[in-house]
């Protein structure tokens, strides 16, 4: 572990300790630990190692409840002040260091980092102030609605009216890969960034040096129903610094680049959920790109309650990918996906129950007219005009469409549970099918086992000769010690002709203290 590790995972013990020691009322406090230590190869169909993984990812969180004193009795709705936090460390110490290295060209990788650590979330909780009707938020934290996951660090407000809805407000700067302690994962897609500290705007100059990136957002959403929640939000977010226009350099001149505050992302969404527990449930959504003038994203999904032991679903997902307004991949056509499914859920008996359903996705690409199993033709892409002369881009391909199912049995007594899972995806390029028995038990209470074995087998129809049949299996024992602590250790085994034979162990150690 690094220095800059041992330093950030020290500040965050001595923060929850510190307060905890230091309130003379009863607060609850709880600290909980999740490690995993993974060791695996990767190896080519050759069956030389091309990569060596030792991956060890541990996260540690700290909480304490009731920093302020109040009687829970009197007055179970009075304010509070609540903090979390949660720290995350994920290592490859079986990566080379040259991999981390700007002075070797050859095997140097922009902002890969061996042992990064980010805060996934700190942030101290206000609730019920102000009469029972503002809530609020300040430090890193989630938003979680119809446009997705996301991370920023501010502050975020919340009143709830006495008209059955809530105003909601937020005001920060997003997480962003290569700034201290952050991670890239809720960022736009179409854009590479990260620290570059360290080398010349000549070597890779699509890596971008990542900066602040301002936004704020709002929503409205109801309050009070509990059989209906809706909810329409918005979000922008500004991409500041230095930006490179250019994926390539000559080698002769320093690539061109272009500074200033501009858009990142602008999106509206909206989402609504209904439930009658009689009959049934509904649950859908939209986001739009403001930006890309296009929607990104529709989903419905519609539950029946058929008896008290079955229900019967309805699925429909439209997506249509976006990307950050720095992104190239803005210039090209992007054709969306339509996704359709059909399941149902059995409770047969108390132990016994049974899943099944059926998908399937229909799409199109940007590519040459073709000929095939499509039924219906998607319209011409736009032409672009230079002077005299009309470049057509290459039409929209016929709706091809793919589809599959699955079918799932599961058996729980009490002290395990034991299932079978199998599915299978089929369409016009390729087919994978198969599916893997599984098992799970403890013993005494303490005692923990597990197994699971699979067989699948894939059909690409563009590589014939990738075609093969894989067969793996999972053991794993494991010792609970405390209620909420365990310990597990996993052997992963797969053989399959392409790959020869992999395999992987796993140490799990889950901690939660409550002092």
């Amino acid at each position: 572990m690094t220095v800059r590790s041992r330093t950030a995972l020290a500040a965050m013990v001595t923060l929850g300790l510190g307060t905890v020691s230091g309130v003379a009322h009863a607060v609850d406090t709880e600290v909980t630990s999740d490690t995993a230590a993974q060791f695996y190869d990767v190896r080519s169909p050759s069956g030389d190692t091309v990569l060596a993984r030792r991956r060890l990812t541990t996260s540690l969180g700290v909480s304490a409840y009731d920093l302020l004193p109040r009687d829970k009795v009197a007055d179970p709705m009075a304010p509070e002040i609540n903090f979390k936090a949660r720290l995350r460390y994920d290592a490859d110490y079986g990566a080379s260091p040259e991999e981390t290295n700007p002075a070797n060209t050859a095997r140097f990788i922009p902002g890969f980092d061996r042992g990064p650590v980010d805060l996934m979330y700190a942030y101290i909780e206000g609730r019920h102030f102000l009469h029972h009707t503002v809530d609020f938020k300040i430090g890193r934290q989630y938003v979680t609605d119809a446009l997705g996951w996301w991370s920023f660090d501010g502050a975020e407000i919340k009143a709830t009216t006495p008209y059955y809805v809530a105003v909601e407000a937020y005001g920060g700067l997003e997480e962003r890969g290569g700034m201290p302690l952050s991670t890239g994962r809720f960022e736009a897609d179409g854009a590479w960034r990260g620290d570059r500290t360290g080398f010349n705007t000549a070597l890779a100059p699509s890596f971008q040096q990542s900066s602040n990136a301002p936004a704020f957002g709002a929503a409205l959403e109801t309050a009070g129903f509990t059989w209906l929640h809706s909810r329409l939000s918005y979000r922008r977010v500004y991409n500041t610094g230095e930006s490179l226009t250019s994926m390539y350099t000559n080698g002769l001149t320093s690539p061109v680049s272009y500074d200033g505050t501009r858009i990142s992302t602008d999106q509206v969404g909206y989402s609504l959920e209904a439930d009658a527990p009689k009959y049934g449930a509904f649950k859908g959504g939209f986001a739009y790109d403001l930006y890309n003038v296009k929607m990104s994203n529709m989903y419905a999904s519609i539950d029946a309650f058929a008896t008290k032991k079955l229900i019967v679903s309805l699925d429909y997902d439209y997506v249509s990918p976006t990307f950050d307004a720095d992104s190239i991949f803005n210039f090209f056509d992007i054709q969306p996906m339509n996704d359709f499914g059909v399941r149902a859920d059995l409770d047969a008996t108390d132990r016994l129950s049974f899943a099944g359903g059926a998908h399937a996705r229909a799409f199109s690409t940007e590519t040459s007219p073709q000929t095939g199993t499509g039924s219906t033709t998607a319209p011409q892409s736009p032409n672009v005009s230079t002077g005299t002369s009309t470049l057509g881009y290459f039409p929209a391909s016929q709706l091809q469409f793919d589809g599959g199912g699955n079918f799932a049995v599961r058996y729980k007594t009490g002290t395990g549970v034991y299932g079978l899972r199998s599915n299978g995806s089929f369409g016009s390029d390729g087919d994978r099918v198969g599916g893997d028995l599984y098992g799970e038990r403890s013993i005494e209470t303490r005692f923990l086992v597990s197994g699971r074995t699979s067989l699948y087998q894939w059909d690409d129809k563009l590589r014939p000769d990738r075609d093969a049949t894989s067969f793996g299996y999972t053991a794993g024992v494991g010792y609970r010690f405390l209620p909420r602590n365990k310990v597990m250790f996993e052997w992963e085994h797969n053989i399959n002709r392409l790959v020869g034979q992999r395999f992987r162990a796993m140490i799990m150690l889950t901690l939660a203290v409550m002092p």
